[in-house]
């Protein structure tokens, strides 16, 4: 089974920027923008906040 939010967001995590935003939050503004949502429910344990924060460079 395929979830659309799932493709959705591994497009928006595949097609970010180059460089990409060096701060976490502004990434994750970027990335909740591109998939059409106002906001991202996340907390310092949330996996794509992680993801983000350890491929920055």
């Amino acid at each position: 089974m395929i979830y659309a939010e799932t493709v959705a967001l591994a497009r928006a995590l595949a097609t970010r920027p180059n460089p990409p935003p060096r701060d976490t939050g502004k990434a994750l503004n970027l990335i909740t923008h591109r998939l059409g949502l106002p906001h991202l429910a996340s907390n310092a344990n949330d996996p794509l906040r992680a993801f983000l924060t350890h491929t920055r460079h």
